[in-house]
């Protein structure tokens, strides 16, 4: 968090509690995803809400969090968990997959699944997407060998449901570099224990459970938010944002 006077502060993924700064007047969020935010009652408070959400043009230009997902996909289709890390043992227990040739299903076709495609078609993949209100989610659950969650949270509560995974391949793979909250509770973890899919690799550690059954098995990568946690795209959201506040603060007097 960074305070830039007693009414004006910057966030990034941390919770604040509002209570705490009586003078908010500004709040600067460095995230497209703003479900840490209590919208509502900002608004409530007339807190003027500054996010990189709101700025597409922009984001257009940030790649880390299509780079992380993908990055995801090649960990788990090449065993990377277990096979980069001691004991190393014979190659032939680390055997993967190659990426050519298999079908890519990429859920929410905006800004990270178009990313996501263009470097899918650089490993010869064929992609298959799908956006909010179309109606071929089945025939992209069926055919796909990794299916790549890039929707909202807003919206998407509970979207990916237990249903939804049955319809997957067995030897298929799940990323999701979403939020948590956009798998139906406790539904990736039944998929994983019972066989329904053949692993996952998820940007959030907020699920007990998950965390649990990772300790014992190599078929789930968990990560802390790493998205957009790149030095690069760190620090060009980060002025980007800053930027907007000051001048919301210098054309409002705040």
């Amino acid at each position: 968090m960074k305070q830039l006077n007693e009414n004006a502060i910057i966030i990034g993924l941390e919770k604040i509690n509002l209570d705490d700064f009586p003078n908010l007047k500004v709040l600067g969020c460095n995230c497209t995803g703003l479900d840490h935010i209590d919208l509502e009652e900002c608004k409530r408070r007339g807190i003027k809400v500054i996010s990189l959400r709101d700025f597409p043009f922009f984001m257009k230009t940030i790649t880390s969090t299509s780079e992380h997902c993908f990055g995801l996909i090649l960990a788990l289709m090449r065993n990377y968990r277990t096979a980069l890390n001691p004991p190393y043992k014979d190659r032939e227990e680390y055997k993967g997959h190659t990426l050519s040739d298999k079908v890519l299903g990429i859920i929410g076709y905006g800004r990270v699944g178009k990313q996501l495609k263009k470097m899918a078609v650089g490993f010869s993949m064929t992609i298959i997407t799908h956006d909010k209100g179309e109606s071929y989610l089945d025939n992209l659950l069926e055919e796909s060998d990794v299916v790549s969650l890039n929707v909202n949270l807003e919206g998407n509560e509970n979207f990916f449901t237990r249903d939804m995974f049955q319809k997957m391949k067995p030897t298929s793979y799940l990323v999701n570099t979403s939020r948590s909250g956009v798998i139906q509770e406790g539904a990736l973890l039944w998929a994983l224990e019972s066989g329904t899919i053949k692993g996952a690799g998820v940007d959030f550690i907020d699920d007990p459970q998950l965390l649990e059954y990772a300790k014992t098995h190599n078929n789930l990568i968990l990560c802390n938010h790493l998205g957009g946690n790149t030095v690069e795209d760190r620090t060009r959201t980060e002025d980007f944002i800053k930027n907007l506040v000051t001048q919301y603060i210098n054309e409002n007097n705040v």
